[in-house]
């Protein structure tokens, strides 16, 4: 008898095949896995750092609008990044002194959002023609 004609050699090939591409999904499927996981923890990373500069943005134009005008406001911003929102509110505490508070939420359309908070005090001065803030 040739190794052809043995009975069952064709089952044994099958099995074989079969065993090989259960395997073969198994170890695509974790890799699958695996990768959606890591695209995620990137994508929501990516959020927490925008956040954060959005954050320091809105710091930013309280400061530059306190340069140019000394009043309390509060102003909501959609226009900074897409799919992000920084609400600026700025408030008297002295004759001269302002506390800033900015909030960034970044995903608020896909997702939960990622929201950081900052806050800053400035000291407004006026000396000689020129207007300066102070950090405190």
């Amino acid at each position: 008898m040739t190794p052809r004609n043995i009975p069952g050699r064709r089952g044994v090939a099958l099995i074989t095949a079969v065993v090989v591409l259960t395997v073969l999904t198994i170890i695509l499927s974790v890799v699958t896995v695996q990768a959606i996981a890591q695209h995620n923890l990137v994508r929501q990373r990516h959020r927490q750092l925008q956040a954060d500069w959005l954050v320091r943005a809105g710091i930013e134009i309280a400061a530059t609008r306190l340069l140019e005008n000394p009043v309390p406001f509060s102003v909501d911003k959609a226009d900074l990044a897409p799919d992000s929102t920084v609400r600026i509110v700025v408030g008297k505490t002295d004759a001269d002194r302002y506390e800033v508070t900015a909030e960034a939420r970044v995903g608020v359309s896909a997702g939960p959002p990622v929201a950081r908070v900052g806050n800053a005090r400035f000291r407004r001065t006026d000396s000689g023609g020129a207007v300066r803030l102070h950090a405190n």
